[in-house]
């Protein structure tokens, strides 16, 4: 394998638009299950409601994972070095996400156009030559 900071990587592989969702309530409870974050805004919808938001919100983690299950669908997992994140806004159950490659990575946009997370990649072209 070799280095390759493209989001392209193996030459001929390229990223494309990829559709994850609707989120659900479901997916954000298993999530706060599975990594032990029982934060409220993320499992009650008083509180959240209390904070200000219309209803629970995704964790960001898991916004990421999805983004990154796209990525990997597409070019395999070995191709993936790292990946880093930034989140920008919330996710609300309901909401469908598109992940739009760029020049190094990926945005995570919500139906609206908003961006909810860019996602830096690094990857390695993989070679599958025969011997």
């Amino acid at each position: 394998m070799t280095q390759d900071d493209s989001a392209t990587p193996g030459g001929s592989a390229t990223l494309s638009e990829r559709t994850r969702g609707p989120v659900t309530r479901v997916q954000i409870a298993r999530y706060a299950g599975a990594v032990g974050d029982f934060n409220p805004v993320h499992v009650d919808d008083e509180f959240a409601r209390a904070s200000g938001l219309p209803s629970v919100i995704a964790h960001g983690p898991l916004t990421v994972t999805l983004a990154l299950d796209a990525v990997v669908e597409q070019l395999g997992p070995q191709a993936l070095r790292s990946a880093k994140a930034r989140l920008s806004a919330p996710v609300f159950p309901g909401d469908e996400l598109t992940v739009v490659p760029t020049a190094d990575g990926v945005e995570v946009r919500k139906a609206d156009g908003t961006v909810a997370a860019t996602v830096r990649l690094e990857t390695v072209r993989v070679e599958t030559g025969t011997r």
